[in-house]
């Protein structure tokens, strides 16, 4: 009988294990998608203070037109 309660006793460790790590997968996947949904409002706070803007639509960053660079003329 002891082997038996031997087995029992590695089953219920396994099952515990196997439930904190889905557990511990299902938080870093929350984790992982709050922070894909807050990196975009992050990088603007970043680059406000620089003086560069994010074009979230064109994945580019574009620099503000000094006021003291002369307007370029068509060819």
């Amino acid at each position: 009988m002891p082997l038996i309660d031997a087995v029992h006793a590695i089953e219920t460790v396994g099952g515990i294990l196997l439930g904190m790590s889905g557990i511990a997968f299902i938080l870093f996947a929350i984790f992982v998608e709050s922070r894909q949904k807050s990196a975009p409002t992050e990088v603007l706070e970043r680059h406000h203070g620089r003086g560069r803007q994010l074009d979230l639509a064109a994945k580019t960053e574009k620099r503000p037109v000094s006021k003291k660079a002369p307007a370029r003329k068509a060819a």
